[in-house]
């Protein structure tokens, strides 16, 4: 398990006596691992909406390669016909990416799909 704390990447704390976290990660079991690392002697309480939180945690191969190329590839054309284009996929593909990559991320649109990858730096 000493792995996965090495890609783990961890966001600011904005302050306050109890600091809300959320984790992101692969697998419920990665989620339970990390919980239970921040929660020895820590005043801390888990949320599961990363913008509700004071400090997100996130693992650095949450997202396939595919999902980063095609957020990466939305960032830089704008449309999934563009980006279905561009990485010669299939439409219905490149919306299966960007709806798996939502889902992990937790985020409601493309576009915050993008910002959140973009702050976690899981694309560049």
């Amino acid at each position: 398990m000493e792995e996965l704390s090495d890609k783990i990447w961890g966001g600011v704390l904005s302050g306050g006596m109890f600091m809300k976290v959320a984790v992101l990660a692969r697998t419920e079991k990665d989620v339970a691992y990390i919980k239970y690392l921040l929660s020895q002697g820590q005043e801390i309480a888990f949320c599961d909406d990363p913008l509700q939180a004071d400090a997100v945690i996130v693992d650095t191969e949450l997202l396939t390669p595919a999902e980063k190329e095609v957020l990466k590839a939305l960032a830089d054309y704008g449309s999934v016909e563009e980006v279905a284009a561009k990485t010669f996929r299939a439409k219905a593909t490149v919306k299966k990416h960007l709806c798996s990559a939502r889902k992990k991320l937790k985020a409601k649109t493309n576009i915050q799909a993008i910002a959140f990858a973009l702050r976690y730096r899981l694309i560049h």
